[in-house]
Parts: C-alpha cells; structure tokens; sequence
C-alpha cells in the first residue's frame, strides 16, 4: 500500500492550487495525497488512517497566535485554518508521524511550537533586499502555471546555505537555490526546532526537529521539481519516511 498523506490547506486564494499543486509532487513521489477536513470531530479519525502530513501555504498567520499585534503590512489572515492546524501539528507530532511544511506551513509549525514571525521582511533592515512579489503578480503567474501543469515563469530565486549534518543537508547538500515569494519570516524559533538553512542575508529557510522526519522549508516545494530536482527529492524522502511508518503501524 502506498503511503497516505494529509495534505492541510487553504480553500481560497492561492492556498489549495486547485489540489494539484502540493498533490502532485506527492503522487511523482509514490504517495497518495487527500486534503484534510477541518471538521474537529474527525481529525484523529483521520489522523488513524494517515502516515504523514503536509503543511500547505495560504494566508498569513494571526499574529494574536504568536502574542503579535497586527501591523499594516500584514496581510490577509485565515482564523479558522490556524486553529485547525495549530491542533493538528500537535497531534500528528505527539504520534510521532512525518511532517514537511511549505511556506506558510514551515511558519505555521514555528508558531504551533511557540514561536513567532516578522510580520513583513521590510520591518527588518537586512531583509529589506530579500526577494520577493509583494504585488503578488508574479506568484498569480506562478499558481496558474502549477494548476495547468505549463512550464513555471520567470520568478524570485535565492541561494540558501544548510546547516551541516541536518536532515535537510543529507537531503540535499550544503547548498541550493531555491524560489521566494513569502513576504514574512521566522522569528523566534520554536520549541525543540533547530534551523537548518538561511538565505545570505540570514532570513531562516528552513527548520526541523532533530532525529525525526518533521521539516520545514520557506520554498514552495510544489514545482520545484520542474527547476531544481534535489528539491523533489525532499518530498520523495518525506514519502520514504511515510512509508516506513506505515510499515511499522
């Protein structure tokens, strides 16, 4: 049986791709993708049957769940959606299953484990020059390409350097380019989470805790396949890693 993968997303903007766009990574990666349900009385009912989970992108996080105040930079925020994943990180990590995050999911995992986020990257003086599309067009481009499966346009990349000896470095090497849309970023790190790559100008790119299959990474991941084949590899390992806890259940 292929492994069965819960994918949490958003249902409006960008956030879903439509399910294509973080399903189909999984299913070249041998795993079988379904979108999760919020409906509170069925996540361990779910839970049961999965053996990994993904955290999607979509809008920003409430910064009342990090103890923020809202500036005017702050984009659209989905309350319900950070509820629902605030328990579901607790209860997929408690069961110990394997969990990659994109974007807006590795940030959401920094708030489920307590920690918190730069509102926007131009509040922080040395990030001021990190890519991004603050307009959003580029990343409108971006989704429409993912959804029709045409090759992916032009858009922001960056180098990232990986912390040796990570899950991330094993991965893929010390060193990757990657794309770069978000306009937030870490900032305090979370409880029991280490930081395993910054872009140059040290914005953290990615976190995972150490000796298990839960990682964090700010890119996409979705079509990073069609630029960057190690990044695939990524979602391939996360698959292997579901694999395995189905084997051991």
């Amino acid at each position: 049986m292929k492994p069965l993968i819960g994918v949490s997303a958003g249902f409006h903007g960008f956030g879903d791709y439509a399910a294509v766009g973080y399903q189909r990574p999984l299913v070249m990666a041998g795993a079988v993708p379904v979108i999760l349900s919020r409906v509170p009385d069925g996540l361990d009912d779910q839970l049961d049957r999965l053996d990994g989970v993904m955290l999607a992108a979509g809008h920003d996080i409430d910064p009342a769940r990090y103890r923020g105040e809202p500036h005017p930079l702050l984009g659209p925020v989905d309350p319900a959606r950070d509820a629902f994943e605030l328990v579901l990180v607790e209860r997929a990590l408690a069961r110990g299953l394997p969990l990659l995050a994109a974007c807006r999911g590795m940030q959401m995992l920094n708030v489920a484990l307590g920690g918190s986020l730069v509102q926007d990257l131009s509040l922080v003086d040395e990030w001021r020059g990190h890519p991004s599309d603050p307009t959003g067009r580029l990343w409108s481009a971006f989704q429409a390409a993912a959804m029709t499966d045409a090759p992916p346009p032009p858009h922001p990349r960056h180098e990232i350097d990986v912390a040796p000896g990570t899950l991330l470095h094993r991965l893929i090497g010390a060193r990757i380019e990657v794309d770069s849309f978000h306009h937030q970023a870490v900032d305090r790190v979370g409880a029991g989470l280490v930081v395993s790559a910054r872009a140059r100008d040290g914005v953290i790119e990615a976190l995972e805790i150490p000796g298990r299959f839960v990682l964090g990474m700010q890119c996409e991941l979705h079509e990073e396949w069609r630029i960057e084949p190690r990044l695939q590899g990524v979602v391939e390992a996360f698959g292997a890693a579901a694999a395995a806890a189905r084997a051991a259940a």
